[in-house]
């Protein structure tokens, strides 16, 4: 991960006041190495920097699954002629759980603007129009530049990063609510 300027808070945040301390990279390069879990590494403790390390393992574990999940499951979904709404329960499930984990995990603020919370309506209805929305949702938050470059518009692709992620929290759980909700209904009359 690229190194980025402006003030990235610690993840999860050191035991200490020691992250006030500005960070010098341990070999003297002035743009620093590694990733923003390792920003504070010289100033903090050995066990908040494995929690740093898991959390970033985590981080790239959810993101890469995030992306499989998306090219495997949601993709064919999309273009089912008919849907099996246990699996797109089930799917929308994970992406949700992963989606609030990559929220909590990510050491960049991914915060959308205040006031812009996105909402989905809950009718079966638009089932059909929702799973490509999810879909592309998750190809614009996966391609962000934020992850892989440095940028003097990072605040700008943060924001844009943020919108997407929570748009994915709050799609993939309308999407889960309509489908567990249709399970049900189609097991009554089973």
């Amino acid at each position: 991960m690229a190194q980025r300027s402006g003030g990235v808070p610690p993840y999860p945040p050191p035991k200490s006041n020691q992250a006030s301390r500005p960070y010098t990279p341990p070999d003297g390069d002035a743009r620093g190495s590694g990733t923003a879990f390792d920003r504070h590494a010289s100033s903090v403790d050995p066990e908040t920097k494995l929690l740093r390390r898991r959390a970033a393992t985590e981080l790239a574990e959810d993101l890469e699954r995030l992306r499989r999940i998306n090219r495997e499951r949601v993709l064919p979904l999309s273009s089912a002629s008919s849907l099996d709404y246990k699996e797109v329960s089930e799917v929308t499930g994970e992406i949700n759980s992963r989606a609030k984990r990559i929220k909590s995990n990510s050491p960049l603020e991914l915060k959308g603007k205040k006031g812009e919370k996105p909402s989905y309506e809950t009718d079966a209805a638009h089932l059909g129009s929702m799973l490509p929305e999810l879909s592309r949702l998750i190809d614009s938050f996966l391609g962000n530049p934020v992850f892989s470059t440095a940028s003097a518009r990072d605040d700008e692709l943060r924001s844009a990063a943020g919108r997407d992620l929570e748009s994915i929290i709050r799609l993939s759980d309308a999407i889960n609510k309509i489908a567990k909700r249709l399970a049900r209904t189609s097991n009554e009359h089973a």
